[in-house]
């Protein structure tokens, strides 16, 4: 295996000089750096990353904590995240939630870490306190909810993208509308305070049986099949769903289509996210689309920025949501 030793003299240079290439410290002439580089590329050297992390007092590597990777939105968020940290010469491990508090204090304290990113800081909030953590490695986080943890964080207003479908189905038209989502008893909800704002404000009956709660943590494809598939049996009237995220209302559109409800000719359909799925399903959903990579990447400037000295004190970045009509959404007649 090549060294520093070794990469020097392929290019003609002292091992000083490549240790400032590699660590973009000191001047160094064009030429040589251009040297440098490819005797690097040459010798396929790969720098000793737990000595260069001693001497520049950062490892150039973080640490990202999430409670499921079921859903798909957090995939597209962790593209961003990964694409935004290799640009800044960073990489990531994942880990998801566990109720261990012990072994997650050790996790953090003692890992080789720079920072601590948090997608789900709610179920995170249950085994350690972040606020306190922060004190000890810089923490940023994803919020969805008005909770204010005083942490820089990136923020996507839900309560206005769910507001914003059910007035948009209310002009289509609709009056029986489905709210499909999760409720977490111990959390605020945005998105079902957003969908009850939207129908009172309206003079529209906002509760059973168009009001389909999920377990918390529980919004999938199967979950929005299922409940789906209760109302239909169950001959309960509706016209159009309101679905707290795409997995929801993609489960909800294959209950219709078979038990013959056509959508959107009979129900409308809309959700929240704007995963892949939502764009290849068909129909294709109508949905409110999170900048999910824009996500990431704040929460990467965020993190690294405090890494690196550049900010202080707590930040918030807004990101806004867009509505994207397709095919499963149309007018009342």
């Amino acid at each position: 295996m090549a060294t520093r030793v070794d990469v020097a003299r392929r290019a003609g240079v002292s091992p000083t000089t490549v240790s400032r290439v590699l660590n973009e410290n000191g001047y160094v002439a064009a030429d040589v750096r251009e040297r440098v580089l490819q005797a690097i590329k040459e010798l396929n050297y790969v720098p000793n990353r737990m000595a260069r992390s001693l001497k520049m007092k950062r490892c150039g590597q973080f640490t990202c904590i999430i409670s499921s990777l079921s859903n798909p939105f957090y995939h597209e968020v962790l593209l961003g995240i990964e694409r935004a940290a290799l640009e800044r010469g960073y990489t990531f491990s994942l880990y998801n939630v566990t109720r261990d508090r012990e072994a997650y204090m050790k996790l953090i304290l003692e890992g080789f870490y720079d920072g601590l990113m948090v997608l789900t800081p709610y179920e995170v909030m249950n085994v350690v306190d972040l606020k306190e953590l922060s004190r000890k490695i810089p923490i940023c986080i994803y919020k969805d909810r008005s909770s204010d943890f005083g942490l820089p964080h990136v923020h996507v207003d839900l309560y206005r993208a769910m507001r914003r479908n059910v007035e948009y189905l209310i002009e289509l038209g609709h009056r029986d509308i489905v709210f499909l989502g999760e409720y977490d008893d111990h959390e605020e909800n945005p998105r079902y305070a957003g969908y009850l704002d939207a129908m009172r404000d309206h003079g529209l009956v906002a509760g059973d049986p168009l009001v389909q709660l999920v377990p918390y943590l529980r919004d999938t494809m199967s979950a929005g099949y299922e409940r789906t598939a209760s109302m239909l049996d169950q001959g309960i009237p509706f016209t159009a769903i309101a679905a707290s995220n795409d997995l929801l209302a993609l489960g909800a559109i294959r209950a219709l289509a078979e038990r013959g409800v056509r959508v959107p000719q009979d129900v409308s359909v809309i959700g929240i996210d704007d995963v892949e799925l939502a764009r290849m399903s068909t129909p294709a959903l109508t949905t409110a689309r999170i900048p999910k990579a824009d996500v990431g990447a704040k929460l990467v400037q965020l993190l690294l920025d405090q890494v690196e000295g550049v900010a202080s004190g707590p930040r918030s970045v807004e990101l806004q949501t867009e509505l994207i009509v397709r095919e499963s959404t149309g007018s009342r007649c």
